[in-house]
């Protein structure tokens, strides 16, 4: 929520930058800055986008695969937790960060660009920058993180309710509210903190220390299946 009310008086502010800009070499080198920064940042939402896409994925079949081993009365909870991780990966896809996008944009209104950069170029590529720390904000607010709890409860619930499979429905639940905490807060998110540094005009500050890179495999036990969730600095 802190994160989010920021946003919000930043984007007047960012607003109010742009009537009093004059062009001048200043703006290439905010315009380089903010591209940069974009640029690295997609990087990382891409690998953590195609890391949980493919760990989702992986659950996903590996559950149908599992429960096709199993006696019958049992293959429920596999086919439920398989449905519940391609709920996971259709929602991924679905709502991807917008930063993969507006790095790319910036990109083309770079190009288009090569010469002297006017306040008015300057002032869509700060809206592009916005954009970006808004949506990942977004991604890991309050809302998203009551969505999650309240998908996986619903999961358990149908194994529960609808197949008199509590304790079944109880590890479901625990594992997908689990699984999604962990995803939400690895989302990256660098583009609030290039907002940051480009309105205190720390243009030349350092990147800060290393983002760690997370590994999620899917893990299927005789009984169960789950994620394994690893990480390299």
């Amino acid at each position: 929520m802190k994160a989010t009310l920021l946003l919000l008086l930043l984007v007047p502010a960012l607003s109010r930058a742009g009537q009093v800009c004059v062009a001048s070499s200043d703006n290439r080198q905010q315009l380089t800055f903010i591209q940069s920064h974009l640029n690295e940042e997609a990087r990382r939402v891409r690998l953590w986008t195609d890391a949980w896409g493919a760990g989702y994925g992986a659950l996903t079949l590996g559950q149908l695969a599992a429960a096709s081993a199993l006696p019958k009365k049992e293959q429920v909870d596999f086919y439920v937790g398989a449905v519940s991780s391609a709920g996971g990966l259709a929602a991924l896809l679905a709502m991807p960060l917008d930063v993969m996008a507006d790095a790319l944009a910036l990109d083309a209104l770079v190009l288009a660009h090569p010469g002297e950069i006017d306040c008015e170029v300057l002032a869509k590529a700060e809206r592009l920058l916005v954009r970006s720390a808004q949506s990942e904000a977004m991604g890991r607010s309050w809302m998203m993180h009551g969505a999650s709890a309240l998908y996986s409860l619903l999961t358990g619930l149908v194994l529960g309710l609808g197949f008199d499979r509590w304790s079944s429905g109880a590890f479901t639940a625990v594992t997908g509210l689990l699984v999604g905490e962990v995803m939400l807060l690895t989302q990256p998110s660098g583009a609030e903190d290039t907002l940051r540094r480009y309105r205190a005009g720390a243009l030349s500050a350092s990147r800060g220390p290393p983002v760690p890179t997370w590994h999620l495999q899917a893990a299927v036990a005789p009984s169960r299946a789950g994620l394994q969730l690893s990480m390299s600095f």
